[in-house]
């Protein structure tokens, strides 16, 4: 049996709100998150509220990159073949962007032990926002002196099968602990798409914070270290992403397109401030399109199948 590389790295879902993102969003404030399911516990509302919060975050990365991709960010191994340019240079175009990392690459003249690893590094790297291009040895296979037994030379125009993992999307994570005033570090439930020198954001109400990970950071792991002091205390839950606002507010929108869809009514102030009752489900589609309107700039259309 021979199971694809990258059935292991795709599939990954991540939330892109918190329920307090959405209990304290004005968009989100026509709709009751307090009867979800009819006579139950707050306890499971808040249940309720997350597996929506689910289901429209991957409604946003279907209608960004189809059945497979996804804006979080995630670590992905992919494969094909691939000729090098008269540069020398083999040029990758991934399935999923933006390129935040290339952490390994194979080529050689098969697969398995045709494959050859690549030493990376910036001199033979070269990265890019939707591809990146490599620059290897002249030599690939395996060699007596040099006298080819198998494989062949990286050279112009030369047919190689090349495998690689890298790193793409955008940070999106939770923490998993409180941090106080003045704290130098957060910690985090998944540290993917998070480098030394990055901003990301603390998505906390009132206390949303913009802060810069320290140089000192040890990729990969979940405590992130940061340039400068907190100015706010921050509960566990709270999200750490780089995700573009629009992003969160079309996740927003599509919850309550979600709700409505359901029934579920809603209160709607007209232009004088009286406020006038609507069915949901005669504006659940409203909000379906003003969710897509913002995820328009995301969507990639080559490679979709």
């Amino acid at each position: 049996m021979v199971v694809a590389p990258f059935s292991q790295t795709e599939g990954v879902v991540e939330p892109y709100v918190s329920l307090d993102e959405v209990k304290f969003s004005p968009t989100a404030a026509v709709v009751d998150f307090t009867n979800l399911i009819p006579n139950s516990s707050q306890a499971v509302q808040d249940r309720a509220l997350y597996e929506l919060i689910v289901r429209a975050s991957s409604k946003a990365d279907n209608f960004c990159y189809g059945k497979l991709g996804t804006l979080n960010a995630t670590s992905n191994t992919e494969q094909g073949w691939y000729r090098p340019n008269r540069s020398g240079n083999i040029v990758i175009g991934p399935s999923f962007t933006p390129i935040l990392a290339v952490t390994d690459f194979q080529t050689g003249w098969g697969p398995g032990s045709g494959l050859q690893e690549i030493t990376l590094s910036s001199s033979n790297c070269f990265i890019d926002r939707d591809q990146f291009w490599i620059t290897a040895p002249s030599t690939l296979g395996l060699y007596f002196g040099s006298l080819g037994i198998a494989g062949g030379r990286w050279g112009y125009q030369t047919e190689m099968l090349c495998q690689w993992t890298y790193v793409n999307g955008w940070a999106n994570t939770f923490t998993t602990s409180t941090s106080a005033v003045g704290a130098t570090s957060i910690t985090v439930s998944d540290p993917t798409g998070i480098y030394p020198g990055m901003h990301i954001t603390i998505w906390d109400g009132q206390m949303d914070e913009y802060v810069q990970v320290s140089s000192s950071y040890a990729t990969g792991s979940s405590t992130i270290t940061l340039t400068n002091p907190l100015a706010f205390k921050h509960g566990s839950g709270v999200s750490v992403s780089s995700i573009p606002a629009s992003v969160k507010q079309a996740v927003i929108h599509l919850i309550v397109g979600l709700i409505k869809e359901r029934g579920q009514g809603a209160l709607i102030l007209s232009d004088m401030g009286e406020p006038t009752s609507s069915s949901g489900r005669a504006t659940h589609l409203d909000e379906e399109a003003q969710a897509y309107d913002l995820l328009e700039p995301f969507k990639v259309t080559w490679g979709r199948s």
